[in-house]
């Protein structure tokens, strides 16, 4: 019985650790405009050594990077979300 009682405990102060991940939806008029974006999402993960989950329909692009990500980012002094961000305005505006 006890047992049970310790892995609940343990279940409930995991899940309080967790850090929350930042989650970025991007929506465009058309697919050709999200597209864009996807490909030069895609230029900057190379030159920046760094995937992110991506998500995508027709006209939108869902990005998320878990916490420890947003952690590596800063220390190794990244740009990579302000420039993400970035690139969807520049799309958008065309």
């Amino acid at each position: 019985m006890s047992g049970t009682g310790d892995l609940n405990a343990a279940g409930v102060s995991v899940s309080q650790e967790r850090l929350p991940a930042l989650n970025r939806r991007f929506d465009f008029g058309a697919y050709a405009e999200m597209r864009h974006f996807l490909d030069q999402l895609a230029d900057l993960s190379r030159r920046e050594d760094f995937y992110p989950n991506v998500s995508f329909g027709k006209t939108y692009a869902n990005i998320s990077i878990e916490a420890a990500d947003q952690a590596r980012l800063v220390e190794c002094n990244s740009r990579f979300i302000n420039e993400m961000e970035a690139l969807a305005a520049s799309v958008k505006s065309q």
